[in-house]
């Protein structure tokens, strides 16, 4: 009775091991490997019951006949097959991936990218509706890819000379639901300076650089939008630049290095106090115009010798919030420049330059302006008096007093 007993278990645990085996193997053919058709925990879980069930037969098996070890010996066996499955493909692979990866290159999945290099081969040849045809396709295995966008915008627009299918092309990158904030600013700029200098729509620029402005406040697009804004001309402006008035060309003398006047004379002068109210009314109008406040600092420096004011205005400039950091770096700099033109400059250039270090460590402006400190001790030492240097009396006539009676005497010998 006992005998039949254990047989019925034994029977029962190996047709339990053949299921599972079966299961097993069935769903690595289902899922191609044996990591994607069992994760770790499961994996665990079932060798923990795998070996749980060669334990309890081994140890029937040892104290039974040889029914009972026969029994064990098959258990063994059919759980051998689903743990080699379990294992030995990571173990191999774990093992072997350095060699294979060093001979193949690796396993990894190379990304695919749209290849627009056909493409820009066309534009240069001139073939632009071949171009064109090529963005397509690459636009069809990558929909509302923005590089292509761009690329399409720009071959219809600069080469095709096509303003109005640019502006539709730019204007689906600005409603793609999935876009980039910073591919949506990129377009919208890009339709802004085709409206004013292709098309001549002053107010649909200025429109769309107030939507820059005010849908991405705090970034860099908006910042450099509202640069823009400052400086949009007014359609009568506009108008004015396209009649593409005559530059005159001031006549000079044909033999140069002759006269004293190369033709300076007839160069017009600059009126240092209508420039400084110029800048002044564009600042007043538009207190964060860059390139106005940069100007007029150095107006200040150059001619009024107003150092205290062209600081005042750069350091409005680089106190802003949201700047990007080269553009706080180049007013540091210049800055600088500023102050080395004054009598004492040299400390107060050290100290806006060690700003530099201490705001943006560890970056390439940060080397660039030690490097420029490291030059200010040169540029102090130049500017310090020379010393002068005495020499001692030598004889006048230096060679010829040496005792030889054979020297000639000029003294004695003088006509």
């Amino acid at each position: 009775m006992f005998l039949f007993a254990s047989l019925i278990v034994g029977l029962g645990g190996g047709l339990i091991l053949l299921a599972l085996t079966a299961f097993l193997f069935w769903r690595i053919s289902k899922a191609g490997s044996i990591n994607d058709a069992v994760d770790w925990p499961s994996r665990v879980l079932i060798t923990a019951l795998l070996l749980g069930g060669v334990i309890w037969a081994f140890r029937n098996g040892s104290g039974g006949g040889k029914t009972e070890q026969f029994m064990a010996l098959v258990a063994v066996l059919i759980a051998a097959v689903p743990l080699c499955a379990l294992w030995i493909p990571s173990m191999v692979s774990f093992a072997l991936t350095p060699l294979l990866g060093a001979m193949t290159g690796g396993d990894e999945a190379v990304e695919l990218r749209p290849f627009y290099a056909r493409a820009i081969a066309y534009r240069k040849r001139g073939d632009y509706l071949a171009a064109i045809t090529e963005v397509e396709a690459q636009l069809e295995r990558f929909p509302s890819d923005p590089d292509g966008m761009r690329m399409l915008a720009e071959i219809h627009s600069d080469d095709l000379k096509d303003v109005s299918t640019a502006l539709a092309v730019l204007t689906e990158m600005i409603v793609e639901p999935d876009a980039d904030p910073s591919v949506v600013a990129q377009a919208m700029s890009r339709q802004a300076e085709l409206k004013l200098n292709r098309q001549g729509d002053v107010q649909g620029a200025r429109e769309l650089y107030r939507r820059i402005v005010s849908q991405f406040a705090g970034t860099e697009a908006a910042i450099t939008a509202s640069q823009r804004l400052a400086h949009l001309p007014e359609p009568e402006e506009l108008a004015t630049r396209e009649e593409h008035a005559p530059i005159p060309v001031v006549r000079h003398e044909e033999r140069l290095g002759l006269t004293e006047d190369f033709g300076a004379s007839q160069l017009p002068e600059v009126d240092s106090d209508a420039q400084t109210q110029q800048y002044v009314a564009r600042i007043e109008a538009s207190p964060d115009d860059w390139e106005s406040r940069e100007k007029l600092a150095r107006l200040y420096v150059e001619h009024w010798q107003r150092f205290d004011l062209a600081t005042d205005l750069l350091e409005h400039l680089i106190r802003q919030p949201g700047m990007a950091p080269r553009q706080v770096a180049r007013w540091l700099n210049e800055l600088a420049d500023l102050q080395l033109k004054s009598p004492d400059g040299t400390g107060v250039a050290r100290l806006t330059l060690e700003r530099i270090g201490s705001l943006f460590p560890g970056t390439h402006w940060a080397q660039q302006a030690e490097s420029r400190i490291q030059l200010l001790g040169l540029d102090r030492r130049a500017k310090a008096a020379p010393r002068t240097v005495r020499l001692g009396t030598y004889e006048a006539n230096i060679g010829l007093k040496r005792g030889d009676p054979t020297i000639p005497d000029p003294s004695r010998h003088a006509v």
